[in-house]
C-alpha cells in the first residue's frame, strides 16, 4: 500500500509532487484522481489548482522532479580525479540507480503512455533530463577522447548504446514487477556490470570506420 506518512522537508508543491509520483506508480496515470490526491495528502481537491493547472500539468512535474540529484552525482564524477573509463563507469552506476532503483525513474512506462496524448510530458522529461544528462556524459566521452582513452564515435550512437539497455530494463522490471523471482530474470547488477564493460570495450577497442560499417 501507497505509505504516504512522510516528514517532508521541502515545500507543498515538492510534497504533492512526491506524493503524486508514489500514486501514479501504484494505480496509473487513470487510475489517479486529483481527488485521491488531495486525500492522500490532505488537502482540499480546490487547493490543488494553486500549484498545479489540471492532473497532466501535475504528471509534467513529477516527469523531471527529483532527477536533480542524479545529474548532480554525474557532475561530480566529471570533476573528480578518476581516469574517463572510471568516470564512465560510475556515471553508468547512476544512470542505472536512477532510471531503475528511483520512483522518478520507474514511471518510463507512464511516461511513454501519456506522452502520446500530452506531448509536454516527453518535453519536459527530454528538456529537464535528457538532454541535461546527455551533455554530461558527452563531456566524459570527449575527455576520454581527448586524451586517447576512447575511439571517436557518433554521439547518437553511443547514447542509444548507453541508454537503450538501461530503459529496457526498467521497462521489463515494471513489466513484471509482480514476478516473485524478478531479480532472476532481470537481474540488475549483472547487467549493469555487462553493459558498462561491454560499451567500455567498444570505446576503448573499436575504431569509428569499424562503428560506421554496421550503420
Amino acid at each position: 500500500m501507497l505509505d504516504v506518512e512522510k516528514n517532508y522537508a521541502g515545500s507543498r508543491r515538492d510534497e504533492i509532487i512526491d506524493v503524486a509520483t508514489e500514486m501514479f506508480l501504484e494505480h496509473g496515470f487513470a487510475g489517479t484522481s486529483m481527488a485521491k490526491l488531495a486525500e492522500a495528502i490532505g488537502i482540499k481537491k480546490a487547493s490543488f489548482y494553486h500549484h498545479f493547472a489540471s492532473k497532466d500539468d501535475l504528471f509534467a512535474a513529477c516527469v523531471p522532479h527529483g532527477y536533480g540529484d542524479a545529474l548532480s552525482r554525474v557532475q561530480d564524477v566529471i570533476a573528480s580525479k578518476g581516469d574517463p573509463e572510471t568516470k564512465l563507469r560510475q556515471a553508468i552506476d547512476i544512470l542505472y540507480d536512477t532510471t531503475i532503483s528511483s520512483p522518478v525513474g520507474r514511471m518510463s512506462h507512464l511516461i511513454a503512455e501519456v506522452s502520446r496524448t500530452f506531448p509536454g510530458v516527453a518535453r519536459a522529461f527530454h528538456e529537464g533530463y535528457v538532454a541535461k544528462q546527455r551533455d554530461l556524459i558527452s563531456e566524459i566521452v570527449r575527455e576520454g577522447v581527448a586524451s586517447g582513452t576512447f575511439k571517436q564515435m557518433e554521439e547518437r550512437l553511443l547514447m542509444h548504446m548507453l541508454m537503450g539497455p538501461i530503459v529496457t530494463l526498467s521497462l521489463s522490471r515494471e513489466m513484471f514487477i509482480q514476478f516473485d523471482d524478478l531479480d532472476s530474470h532481470f537481474p540488475i547488477e549483472v547487467l549493469r556490470d555487462g553493459h558498462k564493460d561491454l560499451l567500455a570495450f567498444i570505446l576503448t577497442h573499436v575504431q569509428k570506420d569499424k562503428v560506421d560499417e554496421f550503420r
